[in-house]
């Protein structure tokens, strides 16, 4: 995806056309990449036929594709602690006769010139972490397609640095009583792993605080006490709301049909959906995780309500909006949908070896799962966490039934930013009606099958660790979140290598 129009880098005479306010705002929003050119782009260059592109050319064809980018130009001798604490990333071009200024510590993307002589220490840079490695075909000797990839693959890593930039940008209002990682409470507490947290009192606390350390992300929580005392919020549940009637009208007639639950069962999640909002304005949230059941202190059966259906509503905006507060998947979350543009599914995972699949299920699921206005069918129904048994009456609640296409590959994948580690592996739709009997009775709602090396990816299983939800993203990103845990300093597991 080719990112367009650039309002670029510091000028002087910006300054002059902008005024002080609206620059200072600029600076808020754009990502301020440090810049060097440290080599004319050829060398020996005797050709009479080709033309090679100029540091001055190049820069401006950089300012015109990348919105959002402050390209600062930058020369020796470098101001490295400056550097480090006023920009997002760095980015180099051509030989550097010292490498101080590609070691920053910053997301770095180092440029090889070719064809230049190759002067550049891939070997050393890339064990140092953060730093990617691009070409450009400087001379244009290149054919058109080959120098056109190479000028989009050098653009899509710019990119990643305006991800890691916006995660630094971003609030994540979590809403629960209970842990933010699903792997706190999990497994066998005596028999530990190296790293283990699990037993640490501060755990909650030591987890936030590497989220906010490792991305930037800040992290508010909330409970049931902080929702139940929100007067707004309140009057909203005990209303008979219009707002509400009209969403879940709205829900209704886009969904395939309505089974095992009742329509006052959806007013309750449009309900939940409204205060979710009124939550997210009130703590200057930008993106919400919801691990609560009610909107009221000790609730009755009937009461209880869910997130899912809000969540799917959210994500059709590409807010990101996750049913449960496990922090490692709702950050997965946020990079696809920063990175890639698309909603992601959350969900417990399991594997099935014979049919070679992974199945990752919850009660609710994206709606446009390709982003933007792209739609797939779902039905509207009762929740399987319901303790009301029996179908279509009050209590049982409501969510989404998601008839996902099929052959269409997906990535599954979940950060953790305790171990700095990426797992991820990769697999094509298939359709889990046709593999098992009573599908749609079985385990939660929402679930996707895809075809997978189910017994390579079985050797990674570790739940007291790594926990059992995973992020499902349609598209194959393996490479580009691979670029990203670079520039994460992350590690990626390949799960199925």
């Amino acid at each position: 995806m080719r990112m367009k129009k650039c309002a670029m880098w510091v000028l002087v005479c910006a300054l002059a056309l902008a005024g002080g306010s609206s620059l200072e705002a600029m600076e808020e929003k754009n990502t301020k990449i440090y810049t060097v050119f440290a080599s004319g782009g050829v060398q020996h260059f005797e050709s009479k036929l080709l033309i090679p592109m100029t540091n001055k050319e190049l820069l401006r064809k950089l300012q015109s594709e990348c919105d959002g980018v402050d390209f600062v130009l930058g020369s020796s001798p470098h101001d490295i602690e400056n550097i480090k604490e006023n920009f997002d990333g760095v980015l180099t071009f051509g030989r550097l006769t010292r490498y101080s200024i590609a070691l920053t510590g910053l997301p770095t993307i180092v440029v090889y010139n070719f064809p230049e002589f190759l002067h550049i220490p891939y070997g050393f840079f890339l064990s140092k972490g953060k730093i990617l490695i691009a070409c450009l075909d400087r001379a244009n000797t290149c054919s058109p397609s080959i120098s056109s990839s190479m000028f989009e693959d050098l653009l899509e890593k710019i990119k990643l640095i305006q991800v890691l930039k916006k995660m630094k940008q971003s609030r994540i209002l979590a809403v629960t009583d209970g842990p933010l990682a699903d792997f706190f409470d999990r497994g066998d507490i005596r028999n530990v792993y190296d790293g283990d947290i699990r037993q640490k009192k501060d755990r909650q606390q030591i987890f936030l605080n590497e989220i906010e350390k490792s991305l930037g992300v800040k992290v508010t929580k909330i409970g049931i006490k902080e929702v139940s005392s929100d007067e707004q919020i309140q009057n909203i549940w005990h209303s008979q709301n219009k707002k509400a009637e009209e969403i879940a009208k709205m829900w209704i007639a886009e969904a395939k049909e309505i089974k095992d639950t009742i329509e006052s069962e959806v007013v309750k999640s449009a309900k939940m959906y409204l205060a979710m909002q009124i939550l997210m304005e009130k703590y200057n949230a930008t993106a919400i995780a919801t691990h609560i059941r009610s909107l009221i202190k000790n609730p009755r059966p009937e009461d209880k309500v869910w997130p899912s259906l809000g969540d799917s509503e959210f994500q059709k905006s590409g807010i990101v909006a996750c049913c449960q507060a496990h922090l490692n998947v709702v950050l997965t979350h946020m990079l696809a949908q920063y990175a890639f543009g698309r909603p992601s599914m959350m969900g417990d995972i399991i594997y099935e070896p014979f049919n070679d699949v992974s199945i990752v299920m919850h009660c609710g699921a994206p709606w446009n799962p390709h982003g933007g206005d792209d739609r797939v069918p779902y039905i509207i129904r009762d929740h399987a966490e319901r303790s009301v048994r029996g179908h279509s009456k009050p209590g049982v609640g409501a969510c989404s039934e998601v008839l996902f296409p099929v052959n269409e590959p997906v990535t599954i994948w979940r950060i953790d930013v305790l171990r700095k580690k990426i797992l991820l592996h990769t697999g094509t739709t298939v359709s889990g009606y046709s593999l098992y009997k009573d599908f749609g009775y079985l385990m939660c709602r929402s679930k996707l099958v895809a075809k997978v090396n189910a017994k390579k990816i079985q050797r990674h299983v570790y739940e007291d660790k790594f926990g059992v939800h995973r992020t499902v993203t349609f598209g194959d990103y393996r490479e580009k979140i691979k670029d990203l845990a670079t520039l994460m300093g992350y590690e990626v597991i390949e799960e199925d290598k």
